[in-house]
C-alpha cells in the first residue's frame, strides 16, 4: 500500500530532513510513527501526499510512484487519503456539516449524496447532532472528531494523521485513538503520527515506527507486554 525505498529528503540545508528511509505499509494495517520533534514525522506524510517531492529514492502508494505523478493528477490521488491534523483546520465561520462536505464538494459529489454522507460520517464519530453548529461551540475534543469525519466523508482507504491527540487530555485522546481503530478494523490503512507512547501502548498488536534525526531507526511489532522486531 506504501513502499518507501531509500528515500532522502533535503530542503537545501546541509543535513537532510530525512535520509534513506525503507518501510513498507501493507493494506489495512495501522502502524503508528514516532520521533522527537523535528525527526522527520511531518516530512514524511508530506512526501505521501505529494506535498513534498522525495530528493532521492522511490516512494510508492497504491501501486502509483509518486515520483512520476503529474502535477494534474495530484488532486485525484488525494481523494483516497484522509488527513486529520493536530489543529483541526475546521473553519470558524461554516457549520459543522458544511466543514465535512469540503472535501466532497472539491471533488463535484452531487448535493443530495453529500448531504447523506456528510451525516453517515458525523454518525460515525458520534457527532450527528452537532451538524448544525459552529466549531467554536465544541469542545477541543468534538472538534478533533469533526475533523476525523471530513477525513473520511470520501471513503479513503487511506488515513493519515498528524499528531491527533496532542491538544487533548488523556480522556479524549483515548476516544480519538479508538476511533481510529474503528476505521482500521474496517480495513482503512492507518498511519498516525504521534509522540504519546502512552496511547501507542493500548494498540496490540501494532507497529511502530520510529525516525529520529531523519532516519528510520525502528521497525517493530508491539506485542502484548513488549516490543518485538
Amino acid at each position: 500500500m506504501i513502499r518507501f525505498s531509500q528515500i532522502s529528503k533535503n530542503y537545501g540545508g546541509p543535513k537532510d530532513a530525512l535520509n534513506r528511509v525503507t518501510f513498507h505499509v501493507t493494506p489495512g494495517e495501522m502502524v503508528f510513527l514516532t520521533g522527537h520533534s523535528g525527526a522527520g514525522k511531518s516530512t514524511l506524510l508530506k512526501l505521501i501526499l505529494v506535498m513534498e517531492r522525495a530528493s532521492r529514492g522511490q516512494i510508492v502508494v497504491g501501486g502509483l510512484n509518486l515520483g512520476k505523478l503529474p502535477r494534474r493528477h495530484i488532486a485525484r490521488y488525494r481523494r483516497g487519503i484522509g488527513v486529520v491534523f493536530q489543529d483541526n483546520r475546521l473553519l470558524a465561520d461554516r457549520s459543522v456539516g458544511e466543514n465535512v462536505a469540503l472535501p466532497l464538494m472539491v471533488s463535484g459529489v452531487s448535493h443530495r449524496d453529500v448531504g447523506r454522507r456528510v451525516r453517515a460520517a458525523l454518525d460515525k464519530v458520534g457527532l450527528l447532532d452537532r451538524e448544525r453548529v459552529l466549531p467554536t461551540e465544541l469542545s477541543g475534543g468534538e472538534q478533533q472528531r469533526v475533523g476525523i469525519a471530513r477525513a473520511v466523508v470520501n471513503k479513503p482507504s487511506i488515513l493519515l494523521a498528524d499528531e491527533p491527540t496532542g491538544n487533548l487530555d488523556d480522556d479524549m485522546a483515548s476516544d480519538i485513538m479508538d476511533l481510529f481503530a474503528e476505521f482500521n478494523r474496517h480495513r482503512v490503512t492507518v498511519l498516525i503520527a504521534t509522540h504519546d507512547l502512552r496511547q501507542i501502548g493500548r494498540f496490540r498488536p501494532a507497529r511502530q515506527l520510529t525516525l529520529t534525526d531523519g532516519r528510520l531507526t525502528g521497525n517493530s511489532v508491539m506485542k502484548s507486554g513488549s516490543l518485538s522486531a
